[in-house]
């Protein structure tokens, strides 16, 4: 209600706005720190969800720390305050993410890289083989659960943050992180990333995502201009960037603005995923952004966005239907089971999306002045103030959520509040007001 209808917001509204938050702790990133279990001292990651007044999901599987979640994460902070407290947080969330690959997932990609492991057919055991996209943040340890890793977009979201880091000399880079760099690129090249069926930002059914391309295929370009810049040789296989930018590049554009077209039984033509490819990742023209979100105005619900029609994760009384935990994770076969239970236009609401559909609208705003995408930039960030919880959720006011879902008939946040990359999301488009502001 601060932000004004139908006309532009001004600095100090913004300013407002920024204030109240800060007062109540809305973007406090912080509560979702991994600590050590011996001296209590921060070890570099986040957890998925932060603390609320019911607790610090201790024992659910938000407790974890992914590498996406994190390395998006690690950026905004940077983005948001690149000479701070939040740069140093996200140096010490990215060096914490690459000592864990290093240490524990070096070697699995090294049996792949030399045909010793197949990980790449539809045995579920295989995926366990992959380089480990979850880990245990306060430990440093992987999660040895079972779990789904064939997440090629995780390793491209870190090789993009650790590479803009040292781009802009927050980060320099080391010998071990660029034989890391080295090796990962490697890995995607033999796994065929670009022809992979992995399992997506959302950690389901098995296709080519072009939601995981793209955060590959800008990991590659961002690296071709560190290595030119630095003057180093490409860590490699002489030939592994060229062909992955290639094969990559030529996969997004059969694909967009689709998510899935293969197979053709989960294919999706709109997937709130691909806003990433628009902001932060800026790897598509914006031709191609246009066309996106004109797609995903099929997913724009009243409270937020829904990941893609026809989602089943936290459909109405998710947690009656599903049990004890309902961040349970699911084999393809069971997810056929628990898309069943899904009545259309039941879908959760997420509320990941409109903060980042205004940062583009800004970065949009920003390059061409036209007011109409200044209006837009306004009313998704609008939009994802409006989504803040108030007094009357349970975990408590003043925070991000993940996700609104049915319980009954009553859209409620749903477990995983506040969601950490929720809260960064929301910095970034509050960062982007601030920027077409000043313009």
């Amino acid at each position: 209600k601060i932000l004004p209808q139908g006309a532009a917001a001004t600095q100090e509204e913004l300013a407002e706005v920024q204030a109240l938050l800060q007062e109540h702790g809305t973007l406090d990133c912080s509560r979702a720190k991994c600590k050590d279990p011996k001296t209590g001292k921060p070890t570099g990651p986040f957890s998925a969800s932060a603390a609320n007044a019911k607790g610090d999901h201790t024992g659910s599987s938000m407790f974890g720390s992914w590498l996406r979640d994190n390395c998006i994460i690690a950026y905004g902070l940077f983005l948001t305050d690149p000479d701070g407290q939040g740069c140093e947080d996200s140096k010490a969330c990215i060096g914490a993410i690459a000592t864990f690959l290093l240490t524990h997932e070096s070697y699995r990609m090294e049996l792949v890289i030399g045909g010793h492991k197949n990980v790449t057919g539809k045995d579920e055991k295989s995926w366990m083989d992959r380089p480990h996209i979850r880990f245990i943040g306060e430990t440093g340890l992987e999660d040895t659960k079972w779990y789904n890793h064939k997440q090629n977009d995780a390793l491209g979201y870190f090789l993009w943050t650790r590479i803009q880091l040292a781009l802009a000399e927050k980060m320099p880079m080391t010998g071990e992180h660029l034989k890391l760099l080295g090796q990962l690129f490697d890995y995607l090249r033999t796994i065929e990333c670009w022809d992979d069926l992995d399992a997506g930002h959302w950690e389901e059914h098995s296709a080519q995502h072009a939601s995981s391309l793209g955060p590959c295929l800008a990991a590659v370009k961002a690296f071709k201009t560190l290595l030119a810049k630095e003057g180093y040789l490409a860590p490699c296989k002489v030939d592994s960037l060229d062909i992955l930018e290639d094969k990559i590049s030529a996969s997004l554009k059969q694909i967009l603005p689709n998510e899935v077209i293969n197979p053709a039984e989960n294919a999706k033509d709109a997937d709130s995923a691909l806003i990433f490819l628009c902001y932060p990742l800026e790897v598509v023209d914006d031709e191609m952004g246009g066309k996106i979100l004109e797609r995903l105005k099929t997913c724009i619900g009243d409270i937020a966005m829904c990941r893609y029609r026809k989602d089943s994760y936290w459909c109405k009384d998710y947690k009656d239907k599903i049990g004890d935990d309902p961040t349970k994770h699911f084999t393809d076969e069971e997810l056929k089971e628990r898309d069943a239970l899904l009545v259309p236009g039941e879908e959760a609401q997420w509320c990941l999306f409109d903060p980042m559909v205004s940062a583009y609208y800004g970065k949009l705003y920003q390059k061409g002045k036209k007011p109409e995408h200044l209006a837009l930039q306004q009313l998704f960030l609008s939009r994802s103030l409006a989504a803040i919880t108030g007094d009357e959720c349970e975990y408590g006011p003043w925070l991000c959520c993940e996700a609104y879902y049915l319980q009954g008939d009553k859209w409620v946040p749903n477990d995983d509040t506040p969601l950490v990359w929720t809260q960064i999301d929301l910095a970034m488009a509050l960062h982007e007001m601030g920027k077409s502001l000043a313009q």
